[in-house]
């Protein structure tokens, strides 16, 4: 059995999309469950109206995503057996017609393994924005080998029919499966101290520690709509104001206190400081470059 978990929070349009892509899928033992976390939009009139069979649970608007995850992974762990799945999924995201069957094959092949899948750029639908990444421990850069390139290019370049599943140094919660007893054994997403960003990375770095297997099936393809992702707010080209911000914004992938607190809990050797120290000097050096090309440009 499969639970996929979405959480959502007045994104109406996106969740019903969603949904409706999981609703053609040609594997179809699964169950979905949403954590709706305070929608005022009208999510859960939706959900109940066009998708009666999808399970809601509520939260009051403070979840933020791992809070959100959690809801739906604790939910799960009460009733699930051992063997079963958690798949997590963005309700900015749209799937391919197999794609959890794809998954699902894979993770069948690769016990004790996290199985993420490839995402590409709803508004082209054929670029390649998040695959696996790689991370350098001691110089904090940052590595997606595929991020920008097209899809068709990646699978003939790089691939061949038997290693079409990639290692990865982290693995995002964007349309991934999870065993449940990894959940057993590694624990929850950490939402005291990364309730928002980071968490799935540092998730599956615990998990990769514990002996879990960290893969990409390149043909567990999804679409994601990168102007509602972090991966967008990650360029950070928007003007100096909204950079300054985005160094304290909760809501950022760049804010510093929770890029320190990601870089105790994932770095290796005690050398979390000098991880940080290295990711911060690219992030501020990287965002300073962008916004003076967009300035000059202007």
């Amino acid at each position: 059995m499969i639970y996929v978990i979405i959480p959502v929070h007045n994104r109406v349009h996106l969740t019903e999309q969603c949904l409706l892509s999981l609703k053609r899928q040609e594997f179809d033992n699964f169950e979905v469950i949403v954590i709706d976390d305070g929608s005022t939009d009208g999510t859960r009139d939706m959900i109940m109206s066009r998708f009666p069979r999808v399970r809601i649970l509520e939260g009051d608007g403070n979840l933020w995503w791992a809070g959100a995850m959690n809801m739906g992974v604790e939910y799960v762990l009460k009733t699930a057996k051992q063997e079963d799945y958690i798949l997590t999924l963005n309700d900015d995201t749209v799937v391919h017609h197999d794609f959890v069957q794809r998954l699902l094959v894979s993770a069948s092949m690769h016990p004790r393994s996290i199985i993420g899948s490839i995402c590409l750029s709803y508004e082209d639908e054929t670029t390649v924005f998040e695959g696996a990444v790689y991370v350098n421990w001691l110089t904090a850069k940052y590595h997606y080998p595929d991020t920008g390139k097209a899809y068709a290019d990646v699978m003939r370049s790089r691939f061949t029919s038997c290693t079409l599943l990639q290692r990865s140094d982290f693995v995002s919660g964007r349309g991934t499966l999870i065993p449940v007893e990894a959940f057993r054994d590694v624990g929850l997403y950490n939402h005291e101290d990364l309730p928002h960003h980071g968490a799935d990375y540092e998730f599956s770095r615990r998990a990769f520690l514990k002996g879990y297997e960290l893969l990409i099936d390149y043909r567990a393809v999804l679409w994601g709509h990168v102007e509602f992702s972090g991966i967008k707010s990650r360029k950070m080209k928007s003007g100096w104001l909204a950079l300054l911000k985005s160094f304290f914004s909760f809501k950022s992938p760049n804010n510093l206190k929770y890029r320190l607190i990601f870089a105790r809990l994932c770095s290796v050797d005690g050398r979390f400081l000098l991880f940080y120290v290295c990711d911060v000097c690219r992030l501020i050096i990287g965002a300073l470059v962008g916004n003076t090309r967009v300035f000059l440009r202007g």
